[in-house]
C-alpha cells in the first residue's frame, strides 16, 4: 500500500478499503483519468461501480465531497 500526505491528513489508496477489489480500483482511476466525477451517479456509472462498491467508499468518507446525482435542485 501506498499511503500519501495531502493537506495535512493521509490518503489510503483504494487497494487498503476492505470490499474495494483491483478491478473496482482500476475503473475508478482510468474513469477519473478521462474527467472529474460530477456526483456519486456518475461515478457509479462510468468507473462501472456496483452499489456494495459505493457503499464501501461512502463509509469510508471517499465520497464526501460529491453530490448524489447530477441533477440540480431548482429549490
Amino acid at each position: 500500500y501506498a499511503f500519501v500526505p495531502e493537506n495535512g491528513a493521509i490518503r489510503m489508496p483504494f487497494s487498503a478499503l476492505g470490499g474495494l477489489g483491483d478491478n473496482a480500483a482500476a475503473n475508478i482511476l482510468a474513469a477519473r483519468e478521462e474527467e472529474k466525477f460530477f456526483s456519486i451517479e456518475d461515478l457509479q456509472k462510468r468507473a462501472k461501480l456496483t452499489k456494495s462498491v459505493i457503499e464501501v467508499l461512502r463509509k469510508n468518507g471517499a465520497l464526501d465531497n460529491l453530490e448524489e446525482t447530477d441533477q440540480l435542485s431548482m429549490f
